[in-house]
């Protein structure tokens, strides 16, 4: 009896044992794995418009003792100072940088009008909503809209009929003809998105074909932004399209950049 007293209690000490070697493995496993966390900038793309409040940028998981280069490609479009602080001038896009050590992290800065931003946050907001549906009989209702109404309408508020009307929206094409007579035409062609001339809120005209229209244009898509896959800057737009619910889609700008026509800015 007192043998196996004396397993039951040798039993009980091995049994703790091995569980306080668990419980410090794992604390030793979770403390490993939080200070191998990746430097990583806190923002990858701002889009704004002149006179906006400053921004700060900072890189993330910093290690004692690491020094941050902040440098930026075009400081009359953004400018950034040695805390990240980055302050707004012209319009345009340039590319923030920030150096530590060997690594360079990015952010793509948009600089856009006041109309044009806000129309690019008209349009995530019917993007967010994801309740409509593509419609061109219906184009102008709360919950229908074709490609012209769509972004029509994301400048509305602004007063903006682009050659339609209030509660009528123009066409594609009638919206790319209004941008020539009024020159706010920025391109007739495709511009590529490395070279950073297209900005948050220009309408992108697309052709196919003959139809008869001005330009032969049969679609419309706003111009919402930059940002990254990877090391690669890419450009993202938006649009109601046909046969997809909801119909507000956001596309890689370069899958369809064979086809378009003109690109315009509405607001300057």
């Amino acid at each position: 009896m007192k043998r196996r007293t004396e397993y039951r209690k040798w039993r009980f000490l091995l049994a703790m044992v091995v569980m306080c070697l668990l419980v410090c493995a794992g604390t030793a496993h979770v403390q490993a794995k939080t200070s191998t966390k990746k430097l990583a900038l806190s923002r990858t793309r701002i889009t704004t418009y002149k006179g906006h409040k400053p921004t700060r940028l900072k890189v993330n998981h910093l290690k004692e003792g690491q020094k941050v280069r902040w440098v930026s490609e075009n400081p009359k479009i953004a400018d950034v100072d040695e805390n990240g602080i980055v302050t707004f001038g012209k319009q345009g896009n340039t590319i923030i940088k920030a150096r530590v050590g060997k690594k360079t992290f990015r952010c793509v800065v948009s600089v856009c009008s006041k109309g044009a931003y806000q129309a690019v946050k008209k349009a995530y907001k019917f993007y967010n909503a994801r309740n409509m549906r593509y419609s061109q009989g219906s184009r102008m209702s709360s919950r229908a809209a074709d490609c012209s109404s769509f972004c029509g309408r994301c400048y509305l508020p602004q007063g903006l009929t682009m050659g339609g009307s209030k509660s009528w929206c123009n066409t594609a094409a009638g919206m790319a003809k209004w941008a020539t007579e009024k020159h706010k035409v920025v391109a007739n062609h495709s511009l590529k998105i490395s070279s950073l001339k297209i900005q948050p809120g220009d309408l992108i005209f697309y052709r196919r074909g003959y139809n008869g229209r001005y330009k032969n244009i049969y679609h419309v898509e706003i111009f919402v932004g930059y940002g990254w896959k990877g090391d690669r800057l890419v450009g993202y737009t938006m649009s109601s399209i046909t046969g997809h619910y909801p119909s507000i889609l956001k596309r890689d700008y370069a899958s369809r950049q064979s086809r378009v026509t003109e690109i315009s800015r509405p607001t300057k």
